[in-house]
């Protein structure tokens, strides 16, 4: 969308107000989801402003029977996409990718929101005329969420294959910490390499299982080729506890991102 009024362009999210409380009311979707993605992407504007690789939200408004995000427009693909038609990244453009995702997990680290939803699907791909600077910006962040008082957070969401294994492990009103998103960022480093997710499963039930039990292997046919760097980072992301899992600020100053992602 253009706005001649303004002179940007943006993308519009927007949300049939109808659709969204039939989801509600059988327990699909929770009732604070838009308030929570507004208030995220809001204080991600102000106290991530030096951190490119957010998708910035613009405006919030809302029709009789629509609910509308105004989004940054970026004119690229996503990063499953753009993986899917290489088949595979080299190390320094997934370096790359790596160290703005990681970039912006710090911020969030710092600030106390966990995302709970990164994977390739969600990181857009920015192009020359994007002027951020970065490779990708994360975006969608309609499992977004704030941490608690306790440094918890709660609720079962994320994707099955990419989800890290405590927020499938927590127990009724139980909670987590925000590090689930690193583990989230290190199947997409592991796709990004490889080309296939670590954890399969013929089935929903299956793949869940793979998932939580988190046991990753580097066949040698794929990985070969992938230097020890790049391998012993995916490890360290892909920690089943989060306590011995590896902090965003650590993981930018892992070599396999400083000698490949200037």
């Amino acid at each position: 969308m253009s706005d001649s009024g303004t002179g940007y362009d943006c993308a519009l999210k927007i949300i049939n107000k109808k659709e969204f409380w039939s989801r509600v009311k059988k327990g699909a979707e929770r009732a604070d989801t838009l308030v929570r993605e507004a208030a995220v992407q809001t204080t991600l504007g102000v106290q991530g402003s030096d951190t490119p690789g957010f998708l910035r939200l613009r405006s919030i408004f809302e029709t009789g029977e629509e609910f509308v995000l105004e989004l940054e427009l970026l004119e690229g693909t996503d990063l499953f996409q753009h993986v899917s038609s290489r088949g595979t990244l080299d190390e320094v453009e997934a370096a790359q990718v790596m160290r703005d995702l990681l970039h912006c997990l710090d911020v969030m680290d710092q600030i106390g929101i966990a995302h709970r939803d990164i994977k390739p699907a969600n990181l857009l791909m920015c192009d020359e005329n994007c002027g951020s600077g970065c490779k990708i910006k994360m975006a969608d962040f309609g499992m977004a969420s704030f941490v608690g008082v306790d440094n918890l957070v709660r609720g079962r969401c994320g994707t099955p294959g990419f989800v890290a294994p405590e927020i499938l492990r927590t127990a009724v009103n139980s909670g987590y910490g925000n590090k689930v998103d690193m583990f989230s960022a290190g199947v997409t480093l592991y796709v990004m390499l490889a080309g296939y997710e670590p954890f399969y499963g013929e089935s929903d039930a299956e793949l869940i299982s793979a998932n939580k039990e988190a046991k990753v292997d580097f066949p040698k046919a794929d990985w070969h080729k992938i230097s020890v760097e790049g391998r012993d980072l995916i490890e360290k992301m892909l920690i089943v506890d989060p306590s011995a899992r590896i902090s965003p600020a650590d993981a930018l100053r892992h070599p396999w991102i400083t000698r490949r992602a200037a």
